[in-house]
């Protein structure tokens, strides 16, 4: 019996952890308590729930928490968590100024102080320095560069016409790297054609994959822990990899005191790099690795989230033959010559594409959980105010597949949900694809008009057709959403 008192003493160890904890968080669950929360076990709270976690089962597991009244408290352990899955309460959460700051999780991507995850008040410093780099008044100038390397996809994809489907998702991701690195940077690398836009996707996808792994394994999240796994030892061998191309591209560009781009076409107005070298003027002891921190965030917020929107909305467009028929006969309407160059108006009438467009992200919105922090108390309303120094987790994917907000027929593809009449009636805050209030998304303007203008180049020389249907598509969480089928297609020429 020599075993018994050592187990004694970690039981009652743990105990008295466990007491202290809750004495010295009683008022916080007391706030909490006015929330709705599903059975808890002790100590572990809703722990168990989230045993055996997979990308894949991520979704049943918020589906679950869904079906209680907005808010809900979840409970991980000692940590609680308040989730959302209500359009007022998600306004509330995301035009408070005391919830500006991401969630732990964002910081595994390891883009420290940058847009994505910077704490509020430098976020709004860098937002302020960055914001015209994706303003109306320059993306005008991107519209050839969309034009162009769509019409090299477009024209890529004509060697694949009557062969069996197969999967396009790099194809496109290779479009979207051409875009963002000539756009972002003003640099031309030919990903589309070169071998390095393949090594390029394969790097940025393995890399999202050992971030996804430590996303689902909580016991990864101490720092300290997580270095001592070979998931480490890969990630950072992925990023040192990166960071040779962010070098390259640094090694490209030359700038001026005034920041001036002499090594690319200049413009009368500044593109990311641009914007990037004046703030980085501003900080104090700016080292390279923060440099590379802000051009690695370009790129994977400004590639990897568009290029699987489209990805998505070209697999739902083939699925649909009557949708991409209607999309077809719009798209050459305005732009009838199938190599014609599509303006920013043209794009802006092509609204059927666009309703299409929407409808594709409201059912796979690419972040389908944001995660915020609050650094003061948040009232939510009358009845619930969520504590300083909590984690709240906003339910996009869940709040766009409501039935009470969507209708009976949520979980189906319907384009007609945006019509402008239907528009008008919903709660503002009921789509989030691109986030919403001060700390949205900064190049949702760029994403929508790219995704179209590529898609109409696609559309006007292309039947889609795909093997599966709609229930056949497979949803995975990750770092962002996945629908794991691919973008499976078979290309016929019109």
């Amino acid at each position: 019996m020599w075993w018994l008192f050592p187990v004694l003493y970690f039981c009652a160890t743990v105990l008295a952890v466990f007491s202290y904890i809750q004495w010295t968080r009683r008022k916080l669950y007391k706030t909490l308590a006015t929330m709705s929360c599903p059975k808890t076990l002790p100590i572990i709270g809703h722990g168990h729930r989230f045993l055996n976690l997979t990308p894949e089962s991520i979704v049943d597991k918020l589906k679950y928490f869904a079906e209680f009244p907005s808010p809900v408290c979840v409970h991980l352990g000692p940590s609680p968590q308040v989730a959302i899955f209500d359009p007022d309460q998600a306004r509330v959460v995301l035009n408070s100024q005391n919830c500006l700051d991401k969630s732990l999780q964002y910081s595994f991507l390891r883009v420290p102080g940058t847009l994505i995850s910077a704490p509020g008040h430098l976020w709004k410093v860098q937002r302020k320095s960055m914001s015209s780099s994706l303003g109306p008044s320059i993306l005008g100038s991107f519209i050839p560069i969309f034009n162009n390397k769509s019409a090299i996809l477009a024209d890529l994809l004509g060697q694949h016409v009557g062969k069996p489907e197969r999967d396009y998702s790099r194809d496109i991701s290779k479009c979207f790297l051409d875009q963002i690195y000539e756009t972002a940077f003003g640099c031309d690398f030919g990903m589309q054609i070169s071998p390095d836009g393949d090594k390029t996707v394969d790097m940025m996808n393995d890399y999202m994959k050992i971030i996804s792994v430590r996303l689902f394994s909580v016991w990864l999240y101490p720092e300290l822990i997580y270095r001592m796994t070979n998931a480490y030892k890969i990630e950072q061998e992925l990023l040192r990899a990166h960071h040779d191309i962010t070098a390259n591209i640094l090694s490209r560009i030359k700038l001026n005191e005034q920041g001036n781009n002499e090594a690319c076409k200049s413009t009368k107005t500044d593109n990311f790099i641009q914007c990037l070298m004046k703030y980085m003027q501003t900080v104090d002891q700016p080292t390279q690795n923060e440099l590379f921190s802000h051009i690695d965030m370009a790129l994977f917020a400004g590639n990897d989230t568009t290029a699987k929107s489209l990805s998505y909305i070209l697999l739902l467009i083939a699925i649909y033959p009557e949708v991409q028929e209607r999309c077809y006969q719009e798209i050459i309407g305005v732009c009838p010559d199938e190599d014609q160059f599509v303006s920013a108006d043209d794009a802006v009438n092509m609204k059927y594409l666009d309703m299409v467009c929407k409808e594709t992200m409201r059912l796979f919105p690419v972040v389908p959980i944001m995660g915020r922090v609050t650094n003061g108390e948040v009232k939510l309303n009358d009845h619930h105010t969520i504590p300083a120094n909590c984690n709240i987790i906003l339910g996009v994917y869940q709040i766009h597949r409501d039935p009470d907000i969507w209708g009976p027929n949520a979980e189906q593809f319907d384009p007609d949900n945006f019509l402008p009449e239907k528009a008008a009636q919903r709660h503002p805050y009921a789509y989030l694809p691109f986030s919403a209030g001060p700390r949205n998304c900064m190049g949702l303007r760029y994403a929508r008009i790219s995704m179209k203008i590529t898609a109409a180049h696609i559309l006007r020389k292309y039947r889609l057709k795909t093997s599966l249907t709609f229930e056949q598509l497979k949803i995975s969480y990750g770092v962002m959403l996945n629908i794991e089928n691919g973008c499976l297609l078979q290309l016929e020429r019109r």
